[in-house]
This record gives structure tokens, C-alpha cells and sequence, in this order.
């Protein structure tokens, strides 16, 4: 029988270009797999930690894995042809492992003397979308050494090493492998199994490292770590070493019984893993280079739509623990990001879906997992309750209704429609029991530990001034509202019935669709006139009690227009406001709450003033809602042009952004920055 994964590819092939003849199939699979080797260096992963817990160094991640690499630094030759790290997100709130688990070395000559790699000559140290890349040359010798490193799974991580002798003489040649961890709890183990076996204290994860080549492969355990030599091999002139190692991190037994199978068929058939591996990778870039607007079609802004697709791809975490589908992590760069959060999800998905259709539907699915007999979804969760426990004390702002029509948009999947109604419904339905105090129709933000904290994290928007003189009312129903009804909070209620009822329509329940629809018809009308506010030209919040509206110029203002549901006199009143540089016109356009109120705070402010891609997104996109085509492409191309580090650069996307100087702030690598951009590159 063939190995699995070259099955894979030839399914893969087949799926993607059905419809093409064989020549342009092999044209078009050439294409696709020279398509990742055009990206190199687009995020920055150079560095070696100095500790486990050092997060200046960034990690090469993919498929889900909870393990990461990185790069040695260009000058650091004691590490040239390794990987670094892994970073480790089994453990704590991820860490790294070891500056080098799977350090390389050379032996050459009758007597297989180490070869220093102190005169090396560098060739190339690079990241690509799909891999991790290095050359370099032993000049003396005339061998050229290529290192790279790719995922094979949501597990394992497969080092491919070739040494070429470009002498014209024959040389005896001979690699190994040796590591050591950062990690007390990490002991290292060669049991009965031709392989090194990690284990982390007394806990049920395992790793395992191991070749290509079992049979020809002394693996011994050393005080503090372990070293592989593999037996030593002539190299003709012109001739060339291939060697693979792979490495395995698993929860549990079974899983690493599981793995095992699949690192064996790997093994076997390793080069044809890499040939899936560039093709799957090509297929997705050019998926979102076809979607990108065409004022973006430029190579930076190709650049700029592959790092987020890195970004996300960083931050992807497969099915561990109580997460029982794949999803992604808001950063895995800051220690309290380790897990999913609802309305970071919904983004997220939608983003997604441009590329990857089944993790875009995992990534809702891994939330609505988490959906209580009520109908509410946590707020966040995680693999590990140990670590830190779910959010139940609030929810998130309900965007789920819009992520799965966007997906479905793309999937066309109504199995997936069907699976994910009635769940959706349930959820739609818990706002109106259970955050609707007066029972008007219009809902409030909460929390069902009656905190106001919680509350506010429901929003989403934590600490913004619009909730500075909130209070705390109890519903009697197992929590308490704010007294404050808040306009984007029913704008986003208003636009999920209306994809009720396209849902509903799609899979031919026409009673249900003109409901949502009736429903749809009467809250949009409310909010063009009960939350909009004549003097200031602005949708706002409104007191509870009086109905009043809170008087700020904030980013749920244009929410309404995001959703469509403005009058077209409203929205050029907020439009004009939207466009005032002296409130959200700014340097990094859409701070959340206007430059020129008194506790606007750009710097570190976090809901308070900086800039957060999400709401700039809802910005431009309303803007675009209502013909305000030109402004909006000079506002996207302002924070493509002005966003640190993000165009003919590097550096890694951001939480938020300063909206004075484009400085990034808060965590780095964040996924719903990264989702927003790309839905401004490519819609």
C-alpha cells in the first residue's frame, strides 16, 4: 500500500484542479508548489531565547501544532543547520523547551574528527510560508549543508538535511543530533524502541525524536539530555546525504500511539511529505492572491496578506483537552492568549474561510462546544482548566450569525448550515432572556456573576469611556445588565436576524425566514430612530431608564452602518464625523473613541483611543456601505502604508496601534488583526 500522504497529494491534486487537463494540471502543480519559495522573511523569526520563558524570540508554527521553531540568528554558527526551540504550548502558558533540541553535527575524515562550524559560510537563513530554510557551506571541506523543517501533522515537525560534496574527492561523512531542555520536568529515555522518549513529569504528554534511518542509529541518553549518531556514510564527489528527523509532541498515550503510525508512513515516504507540503501551501496563497482587491495586487501587498496568513497559521491550535475542535489563539505570544475567545473566533472564521473552508468551520464549531442549556457560549476557554479556567461570568458581542453566513458563503456547505441553526438560534434567543431587562426588545450587556467587569469584557471593549458611569442592574435570571442599552450591541442583534432569515430561506424554512425578517424589519427601524442621535449626528448607547443617549462619539457609532441599517441622511452625518481628522480622520485612521475627547488616551489606552484593525475594518467597510468608495480605499491604504512594521517589513502585526505614529502596541501577533487586514487586502 502506498504511503498516506502521497494518497493525500494525489487527492489533493484532484480536488484542486479537477476540470483541467493533465498537462495544465502539472503546469498548474508546479506552480502552485514554486508558489511559497516567492515569500521568504515576511515575519521575523530569528533569535535564541535565553530562557524558557523569553518571548522576544517568535516561533514558525503550523497544522494546528502546539509546538513551534525558530531560526538561529545569521551570526550564530554554533546553531547553523538547527532549529531553535521548540516553543511549547503544552506546558504552562507555553515555553521554550530548549534554546536547541535537535542541535546538528558533523563528523568528516577517516576518523570522524567534529567538524567546528566557526569558518562556515552562510548561504541562507530564511522563513517561508510552508517552512523553515538554511544553507550554509564548510568552505575547507567544499560541503554545502541545506537544513529545512516543515509540519507533517498537528503533531510532529519533520527536519529534512542535506549535505552536498562539492570536493572532487571522496570524504567520509558521518551527521548526528544532541539536545538538552530548559525544563526540570523533562527526562529523556531510550527505551526497548529504537528512538529518544521525552517525558514531562508526571503528566501524560510524551515526545518522541527520531530518523529516517532506525536501523542505522545509535540514539544514546546522556545525563542532561541525548545524543543520535547515525552511521557514517561515503559521500562521492558530487554526491549527496539526505537525512530526516522527526519530532513528536503528544497529550497523551493513545495519541502518541496514534502518532507513531503516522510518523512511520512518513518516514518511509518523507520527501513526498515536502512535495504536499509545498503544494497544499501554494494552493492557499494563491487563493488569497486571487482574492486581493485589485489596488493591492503589488508584491508588498501580496507580502502583506501572507503575514497574515502566517500570523493565523502561528496561532492555529489543533482539537487538546476540552477543546474538541481546531481554532485559533488571539496571540500565542502573550502567556494569557493560550486559549479561544468567542468574538476573536467569529472574526477570525471569516478570514479564514478565504483559504482554509474546514478550519473556518471548526473555529465556530470550537466555540459553540462550549454553548450552555440556556443557549449562552463562554466568553473564553481553554485546553487546560488547570492552567486557567473557562469565562462563564460573560459572553462576547453576538457576531456568530455573520460568521457563518461568510463561511457558508465560501463553503457552500448547508449540512454545515443545518448542524450550526439550531445552535445559532438558541444563542440569538438567550440575549433577548437574559440580557433584555425591561424586556423592550433592546439588550444590555452583563454578566451572570453580576460584575460589572464582566460586563464590560462582554462588550468587548474593556475598559472603554462610554461604561465609565455604568451600573449594575440583577435580572433575576441568573445575572444583571448594565443599565445602558447599546447601539452596537443591538445593531449586531439586528444584522444576525437578517442572516436568520437568509439562513432559514437557504435551507427552504420559509415560515421562519419571514419571521426573522418581520423581526429584522422592526429593530432596524428602532434603531434609526431611538438610538440615533439628531444634535450629534451619531448612533449612541442609551440610559436604561431614561432612554437618553450617552453623549460620545466612540466606534459603535458606526456600527449601524457596518450593518447596513442607517438612513442614508444618517449615515453622511456620521460619515462627516468618521472623516473630521480631528476626531477618527486621524494619522492610523478609526481610534476607538474620538481624538478630541477629553479622556482620549492613544497611548497604551486600550479601548480608551488606540487604533484595534477590527473596529477600522467595520469603519471602512461602512463607509463603503454607503458609497464612500474613495475614502474608504485612501483610509485602508493609510494603514497599510503607516502600520509599524507591516508593509516591506518584518515585524510582527499588533493588538493595536497608536493612531498618532502607527506604533504597535499590546500583544504581538495578533489573529484578529491579522483576520481584518486580510478582509481589507481582499474584499
Amino acid at each position: 500500500m502506498q504511503a498516506f500522504y502521497k494518497n493525500y497529494f494525489f487527492l489533493a491534486v484532484f480536488v484542486f484542479y479537477s476540470g483541467c487537463d493533465t498537462d495544465e494540471i502539472l503546469y498548474k502543480m508546479d506552480q502552485a508548489q514554486k508558489l511559497p519559495t516567492t515569500f521568504p522573511n515576511v515575519l521575523d523569526y530569528k533569535g535564541i531565547p535565553d530562557s524558557a520563558t523569553d518571548r522576544s524570540v517568535f516561533m514558525f508554527s503550523d497544522l494546528g501544532a502546539w509546538h513551534g521553531y525558530a531560526l538561529p540568528d545569521d551570526n550564530a554558527k554554533d546553531y547553523y543547520g538547527s532549529f531553535i526551540g521548540p516553543f511549547n504550548m503544552m506546558q504552562d502558558n507555553g515555553v521554550w523547551m530548549s534554546d536547541c533540541l535537535a542541535k546538528l553535527s558533523i563528523a568528516s575524515g577517516e576518523k570522524l574528527k567534529s567538524i567546528s562550524f566557526e569558518n562556515a559560510q552562510l548561504i541562507e537563513n530564511s522563513s517561508y510560508p510552508n517552512q523553515l530554510k538554511q544553507v550554509f557551506e564548510l568552505q575547507g571541506l567544499k560541503l554545502q549543508v541545506q537544513s529545512e523543517l516543515i509540519f507533517v501533522s498537528n503533531r510532529t515537525a519533520l527536519n529534512k538535511v542535506i549535505i552536498e560534496n562539492k570536493s572532487n574527492v571522496s570524504q567520509q561523512i558521518q551527521i548526528g543530533w544532541s539536545g538538552k531542555s530548559f525544563l526540570e520536568n523533562v527526562k529523556f529515555k531510550n527505551l526497548s524502541l529504537p528512538k529518544i522518549v521525552l517525558s514531562f513529569g508526571d503528566t501524560s504528554k510524551i515526545a518522541r525524536i527520531r530518523t529516517n534511518d532506525e536501523q542505522n542509529t545509535v540514539y544514546e541518553i546522556l545525563s542532561d539530555g541525548y545524543h543520535i549518531t547515525q552511521s557514517e556514510r561515503t559521500l562521492k564527489s558530487g554526491g549527496k546525504l539526505v537525512s530526516y528527523l522527526s519530532q513528536s509532541f503528544s497529550f497523551t498515550k493513545d495519541e502518541d500511539y496514534k502518532e507513531g503510525l503516522i510518523v512511520d508512513k512518513v518516514l518511509r515516504f518523507p520527501e513526498d511529505v515536502f512535495q504536499v507540503n509545498r503544494l497544499i501551501h501554494g494552493e492557499k496563497i494563491q487563493k488569497l492572491i486571487d482574492y486581493l482587491r485589485p489596488e493591492f495586487q503589488d508584491e508588498a501587498h501580496q507580502r502583506m496578506v501572507i503575514k497574515c496568513l502566517q500570523t493565523l497559521n502561528n496561532n492555529w491550535r489543533s482539537a487538546a483537552g476540552f477543546l474538541e475542535h481546531d481554532g485559533l489563539f488571539p496571540s500565542y505570544n502573550y502567556e494569557w492568549f493560550n486559549g479561544f475567545w468567542s468574538w476573536d473566533s467569529w472574526k477570525h472564521a471569516v478570514a479564514i474561510a478565504k483559504y482554509d473552508e474546514t478550519l473556518a468551520k471548526n473555529q465556530i464549531r470550537a466555540m459553540y462546544d462550549f454553548q450552555d442549556e440556556m443557549g449562552m457560549i463562554a466568553d473564553c476557554v481553554y485546553r487546560d482548566t488547570i492552567i486557567e479556567n473557562h469565562n462563564w461570568r460573560d459572553t462576547k458581542p453576538p457576531l456568530s450569525g455573520w460568521s457563518i453566513w461568510e463561511v457558508y458563503q465560501q463553503s457552500q456547505d448547508k449540512e454545515f448550515l443545518k448542524e450550526i441553526l439550531p445552535k445559532l438560534e438558541k444563542y440569538h434567543q438567550w440575549w433577548y432572556e437574559y440580557r433584555d431587562l425591561d424586556q423592550n426588545g433592546w439588550c444590555e450587556y452583563g454578566s451572570t456573576d453580576g460584575s460589572l467587569i464582566a460586563a464590560k469584557w462582554e462588550s468587548g471593549m474593556d475598559n472603554a469611556v462610554r461604561f465609565d458611569e455604568v451600573k449594575m442592574i440583577e435580572n433575576g435570571k441568573k445575572g444583571s445588565s448594565m443599565n445602558r442599552e447599546s447601539v452596537d450591541l443591538n445593531a449586531y442583534l439586528c444584522e444576525e436576524k437578517r442572516y436568520l432569515a437568509l439562513i432559514t430561506k437557504e435551507l427552504s424554512l420559509s415560515a421562519k425566514s419571514d419571521q426573522y425578517q418581520e423581526e429584522y424589519n422592526r429593530l432596524k427601524e428602532d434603531i434609526q430612530t431611538t438610538f440615533w442621535n439628531e444634535e450629534m449626528g451619531w448612533f449612541c448607547d442609551l440610559s436604561l431608564e431614561t432612554k437618553e443617549p450617552l453623549q460620545i462619539y466612540g466606534a459603535e457609532g458606526w456600527i449601524p452602518l457596518w450593518t447596513n441599517l442607517a438612513k442614508p441622511e444618517q449615515a453622511a452625518a456620521v460619515a462627516q464625523t468618521m472623516l473630521d481628522t480631528t476626531k477618527f480622520a486621524t494619522y492610523i485612521p478609526f481610534p476607538t473613541l474620538a481624538a478630541d475627547h477629553p479622556k482620549f488616551k492613544p497611548n497604551r489606552g486600550y479601548w480608551r483611543g488606540p487604533v484595534w484593525l477590527d473596529q477600522a475594518y467595520f469603519a471602512i467597510t461602512a463607509l463603503r456601505n454607503y458609497g464612500y468608495d474613495d475614502e474608504a480605499l485612501q483610509f485602508s491604504k493609510n494603514l497599510f502604508d503607516r502600520l509599524e512594521g507591516l508593509k516591506n517589513a518584518d515585524g510582527p502585526i499588533r493588538e493595536n496601534y497608536h493612531p498618532h505614529t502607527g506604533e504597535g502596541m499590546e500583544s504581538k501577533h495578533f489573529s484578529w488583526s491579522a483576520a481584518h487586514l486580510m478582509m481589507l487586502l481582499t474584499e
